[in-house]
């Protein structure tokens, strides 16, 4: 029986590099830096959401799609924000909704990835949405996803489940968990769903799971097994096809014998992986996605058809029927 195979991928956005944002806020600046010194980009090409259309056209990736709706705050990706072109928004927002959704899942990150909205005036506050969730219940949060997936809706971008950035205190996770499985039904219509939260690179047991199930509705947990090692490419100017196989060598090397994705494929345990948008981009050298599909390549190679690669929704709804 082939393996599924699932790839999850964080902080999509039209046009913005979120994690500009998130460095700036970190860095207590409004220029931060790379490790290596290097300025964050602020800004994402518009054709580089193409360029990973080509990607996982070409090897057949399947799984997740995060997409921001309301980025680092800035305003509704259905209407735009001061300075943005409209009509570059429009074709990026349009490429998902043709290009990527009929191979991959749909996911808010929540609303901004930054400073938490405030649904009543849609002012930013002063805690960002990790900290802000952090003290709050099923009657708070459900509405905050709830708009989430309605900005979404607006935009032509239905998703099937959910993703948190940065993490989540475990003691609101069950909150969390309720808010999302209520939204889902009450936005989408939808009482089958999932979400993406958790990472553990521990060992090869599967680790995704359901997690509640009322009568007909459930929710399962997706569990991310292995690192984003695209990661690094961020840090480092090098953009050889040596420094790319090296990369994709983390994942699974050229002969197939080792690489995290080896070791839970060997195993036979569904391999769940991640990476996030900037990873990709590689702070405008696209180095990240060019590793990406070295190792679509060596995927398809090495294992062929002994690998089934789905969508989030997909595994869940073998997760939930099992």
């Amino acid at each position: 029986m082939a393996v599924p195979m699932c790839l999850i991928i964080d902080d999509g956005a039209p046009l913005v590099n979120v994690y500009w944002w998130h460095a700036a806020a970190g860095q207590k600046t409004d220029a931060p830096v790379q490790k290596s010194g290097e300025p964050v980009v602020k800004d994402v090409a518009p054709d580089f959401i193409g360029d990973f259309v080509r990607v996982i056209s070409r090897h057949g990736i399947r799984g997740k799609f995060s997409v921001l709706p309301y980025p680092a705050g800035l305003g509704k990706i259905s209407e735009g924000w001061p300075g943005c072109d409209m009509r570059t928004l429009r074709s990026w927002v349009r490429t998902v909704r043709t290009k990527v959704m009929p191979v991959m899942d749909i996911t808010p990150e929540v609303l901004t990835h930054a400073q938490a909205l405030d649904l009543k005036t849609f002012a930013l506050l002063d805690e960002n949405e990790r900290d802000w969730a952090a003290h709050q219940t099923e009657a708070t949060l459900t509405p905050y996803v709830a708009t989430a997936l309605r900005f979404l809706n607006e935009a032509g971008l239905n998703a099937t489940g959910f993703t948190f950035p940065w993490g989540l205190r475990r003691e609101v996770e069950p909150d969390y968990q309720r808010a999302i499985l209520a939204a889902m039904k009450e936005v989408n219509g939808q009482g089958q769903t999932w979400y993406f939260l958790h990472t553990n690179y521990e060992g090869n047991q599967f680790l995704s799971e359901l997690v509640l199930r009322e009568g007909e509705d459930w929710l399962v947990s997706i569990v991310s097994q292995c690192p984003d090692f695209l990661w690094q490419t961020m840090d480092t100017d090098d953009t050889s096809p040596e420094y790319v196989r090296s990369i994709a060598d983390f994942y699974v090397t050229e002969d197939g014998q080792e690489g995290r994705l080896t070791e839970l494929f060997v195993a036979g345990t569904p391999v769940v992986f991640h990476t996030h948008w900037q990873s990709m981009y590689s702070n405008r050298r696209r180095t990240g996605l060019r590793a990406l599909e070295e190792v679509g390549r060596r995927v398809a190679a090495l294992w062929g058809t002994q690998v089934r690669w789905v969508t989030c929704s997909e595994l869940a709804a073998d997760i939930a029927d099992a």
